[in-house]
């Protein structure tokens, strides 16, 4: 491998150490009890589809999909951009999704909750913050999860391949990253719209909420829960903020609101170089900086470092989550 090549692969093998880690927090962690997992998979998917194509692209000896897993990954995948599709679609799927969750355990209710009331949609709180709910999960799974008995063998054998190619591509060489065992990760259910945290207690309140996790699974869960700067941490929140600085001014459009996100580090090809792992079409070997956390990615698009770049990253998105809590939260 060239230079540029080898700097690719260390970028993969950064993710694959992730879900290495992911696996150790599933069996050891003590303090945590919500979807952390079930929110990352369209970032597993990234990894798992990016990395399986490009080892064949190389000619690497690694694990390649059969044609089940390949439709699986692929659709995965596409979790991380929900905010490209329009508003309308948007808001089609996500309320797909809430009626079907309305409907299932409607139809399961107990005789206490058909007197007290029942849950509809589980919420996940990191430090305070909602970081995560069940309709955000089920839209990224490619499948329908509330009624089907095996869908934890099928997911597990799906999974399958994620585990082979992240230790194919050497994370178990690696120490896995650090966590925090002591912050409190928790979740909580509610009755939407009866009975929710949302002072906007519709539709539209929903899908708000909705972003404001999106984006708090990654500056707040991925930030806080993991105690050494990894490039997930940049990674997660940078491809959130691509799809919403075009899918906010649609909100904006379609709801007569004024929310803002500053559009300044809006770059199409660092976005496909973080989605993709091609940098050979974008830098070259004498821009790479190696003891970067991107390996000078960033200096590359913005001509800032990547924590500067970082910084200003997440002052953009806690600026926009501010104004979607003013609005929808009690």
């Amino acid at each position: 491998m060239n230079k540029v090549q080898k700097t690719a692969y260390e970028l993969i093998q950064s993710d694959a150490r992730f879900l290495y880690t992911l696996t150790e927090i599933e069996k050891n962690a003590q303090n945590i009890n919500c979807n952390y997992i079930c929110m990352s998979l369209p970032y597993i998917g990234l990894f798992t589809d990016g990395a399986e194509q490009w080892c064949k692209k190389i000619g690497l000896n690694a694990p390649h999909f059969n044609s089940t897993e390949k439709v699986f990954y692929t659709q995965l995948r596409q979790g991380h951009k929900l905010f490209e599709k329009s508003y309308e679609d948007y808001a089609t799927l996500i309320f797909e999704k809430f009626t079907e969750s309305e409907n299932y355990f409607y139809s399961i209710r107990r005789l206490r909750e058909k007197i007290f009331g029942y849950y509809n949609v589980g919420t996940d709180l990191c430090n305070g913050e909602f970081c995560g709910n069940t309709i955000l999960c089920s839209m990224y799974i490619p499948i329908n999860i509330l009624e089907n008995k095996d869908i934890g063998m099928w997911i597990r054998d799906m999974s399958i391949v994620s585990g082979k190619l992240a230790s194919s591509l050497g994370c178990k060489e690696f120490p896995i990253y650090r966590y925090n065992d002591n912050l409190i990760v928790q979740y909580k259910d509610y009755h939407f719209y009866k009975n929710s945290p949302l002072k906007m207690s519709d539709e539209f309140g929903f899908l708000l909420f909705s972003i404001l996790c999106s984006i708090n699974y990654a500056i707040e869960f991925i930030e806080n829960y993991f105690i050494d700067e990894i490039p997930q941490k940049f990674k997660f929140a940078y491809l959130q903020y691509y799809y919403l600085c075009d899918f906010i001014k649609e909100v904006n459009t379609q709801k007569n609101t004024n929310f803002y996100i500053d559009d300044c580090l809006c770059d199409r090809n660092f976005r496909n170089c973080l989605a993709h792992y091609g940098l050979g079409q974008y830098i070259s070997e004498t821009e790479i900086i190696s003891g970067d956390m991107l390996k000078g990615l960033t200096n590359k698009a913005f001509g800032k470092d990547y924590l500067t770049t970082k910084v200003e990253l997440y002052e953009i998105l806690r600026n926009l989550v501010k104004q979607i809590r003013q609005t929808i939260l009690v």
